[in-house]
């Protein structure tokens, strides 16, 4: 009886925490430093996250091994030819994302883009 207990907590936990992810999907834009512009195409399923990273040269790279949560996310891209973990704090139509870059810590601003028809 307590192994069935355990177990339906567990799974309970587990769901709640992929219900609670947030649906960040859709395009995000920000300036890193304040003067190169960066792109993220998000696309959310369940907690796992997807998607593209347009970087300040116009190049694109996939983001991999993304993850979010109800107010985190965490993701890999390549920056300067190195893969590069970046973190998130979500605050509504506000991500903060931080990222180490050649030994600099890095914290940058992007926004929702409102889809337009």
């Amino acid at each position: 009886m307590k192994k069935k207990i355990v177990l339906l907590s567990f799974f309970a936990v587990v769901t709640l925490s992929v219900a609670c992810a947030q649906d960040i999907t859709g395009h995000w834009t920000g300036k890193v430093m304040d003067q190169y512009n960066v792109a993220y195409d998000f696309k959310v399923q369940g907690n796992s996250l997807t998607g593209k990273d347009t970087h300040p040269d116009g190049s694109v790279s996939d983001i991999s091994n993304g993850i979010v949560g109800s107010d985190t996310l965490a993701f890999d891209v390549p920056v300067q030819g190195a893969m590069t973990h970046v973190t998130g704090k979500i605050k509504g139509d506000t991500i903060t994302l931080s990222l180490s870059v050649q030994g600099n810590d890095v914290s940058f601003d992007i926004k929702k883009e409102e889809e337009t028809q």
